[in-house]
């Protein structure tokens, strides 16, 4: 019974360190989930871009612009509280990502016509 109970450790002790991260992969996780999302982000606004008005364009890319300051400036304040720390750089792309997935899907929203 013991050395059931050691092998039963031992495998979830193995198991729980594999999928240990330091704080720097979780950061480097982060910045990788937000590049992805915004790489597909620029791939769509070109998409949509193309198929406006050029008045359409001109606002789109103002909105874009505003849009743009605007989830800097949130995300800087809601990683405020861990500047200096190393966790900084995780909150602040965990909310980029977020707050770029979110316009991801309004803009398919506007390829798709709807």
């Amino acid at each position: 019974m013991k050395i059931l109970m050691l092998g039963i450790f031992l495998s979830l002790g193995l198991t729980v360190s594999a999928f240990a991260q330091s704080q720097l992969d979780m950061n480097d996780d982060a910045i990788r989930a937000y590049e992805k999302v915004d790489k597909e982000l620029n791939l769509v606004y070109k998409q949509v871009i193309g198929k406006m008005s050029e008045l359409d364009k001109t606002t789109l890319k103002t909105a874009q612009r505003k849009w743009i300051k605007m989830k800097e400036s949130s995300c800087t304040k809601e990683a405020a509280e861990y500047e200096g720390g190393s966790m900084y750089a995780m909150i602040y792309h965990d909310c980029l990502a977020t707050k770029t997935k979110k316009r991801l899907t309004e803009l398919k929203k506007m390829l798709i016509g709807r």
